[in-house]
């Protein structure tokens, strides 16, 4: 059955959303954090606020953690007085982590009988709540399913990746490195514009309307990895390391930072140097792979 009422562990901005949403969804809700002061934001409403965070943890089946990072979590659950209270219950671990911090957790958490779901937020605090909001889980289908009422809560999508516990920190961090990556490739456009008198409004007005054609490389790009096959009639590694080269010299010429491109260019050189400059730019996902 799933559980109608919920503990948040953590109320900084992120928690603090997450249990809004929770009281908004007439869940019964109980909160602690560490530092009592952040907990008197909830001292008027239905919210129980717990000065123990043992007390927190006898008052929901699930537990939502949502903190710094694993080592604040473990400081704050990894006491004798919590873990036994925790058998039977249900952790959701909604802190930023890694693959290899959600293993650890979920075996910790089955050595003290309890069950773990690890989750990644995809978007901000104030975007808790709505329809646009995507969270990923990861962990058995039956402890999502207890969480049911309470993941809902949250709003958006709750879109369970996997029984493997962490395989929502996986895909987090891989479409965080698209993010990053776009953001630095933007970044480096933005600059080469502003030496060189380019208007940066004209620079974004193209740039976004560039956008299918960089979601066609996603998809392209997947496609060829999936396939294992990196022909392509699109580009090959060969010219796309004349266009990086061309970029380098756009960038010295300009005497801006060039390590952005020069770790491009390193890449391509390498699978050149492999033997797949004939191939498409994909190919460089086996080059990443083998480290």
């Amino acid at each position: 059955m799933a559980s109608d009422s919920v503990t948040v562990v953590g109320l900084g901005l992120m928690g603090s959303a997450l249990a809004r949403a929770a009281v908004a969804a007439g869940l019964g809700v109980t909160v602690w954090n560490r530092s009592a002061a952040k907990a008197q934001a909830f001292a008027d409403g239905p919210a129980r606020i717990a000065t123990t965070i043992e007390e927190a943890v006898d008052a929901s089946d699930v537990v939502v953690v949502c903190v710094r990072d694993h080592d604040a979590t473990n400081e704050a659950l990894r006491t004798s007085t919590v873990e036994e209270r925790l058998a039977g219950k249900v952790i959701v671990q909604l802190s930023t982590g890694t693959p290899t911090q959600a293993r650890q957790a979920a075996a910790w958490a089955a050595g003290v009988g309890a069950e773990y779901l690890d989750g990644s937020i995809m978007g901000f605090p104030q975007d808790i709540g709505t329809d646009g909001l995507v969270i990923l889980y990861g962990g058995e289908q039956a402890s999502f399913d207890r969480c049911r009422l309470v993941t809902a809560a949250f709003g958006g999508t709750a879109m369970r990746i996997g029984s493997a516990p962490g395989s929502a920190a996986a895909l987090d961090n891989a479409l965080l490195s698209i993010y990053f990556s776009f953001l630095f490739g933007v970044l480096n456009g933005a600059a080469i514009c502003d030496v060189e008198g380019i208007p940066l409004d004209a620079f974004k007005d193209v740039g976004s309307s560039l956008m299918p054609t960089f979601g066609g490389v996603l998809d392209r790009s997947v496609d060829m990895i999936a396939s294992d096959s990196y022909v392509s009639e699109h580009s090959t590694l060969h010219t796309s390391w004349g266009a990086m080269s061309q970029i380098a010299a756009v960038v010295r010429d300009a005497e801006l930072d060039d390590r952005f491109v020069e770790c491009m260019r390193t890449y391509a050189a390498e699978a050149i140097d492999a033997g797949h400059g004939t191939l498409g730019n994909a190919v460089l996902f086996k080059h990443l792979r083998r480290r």
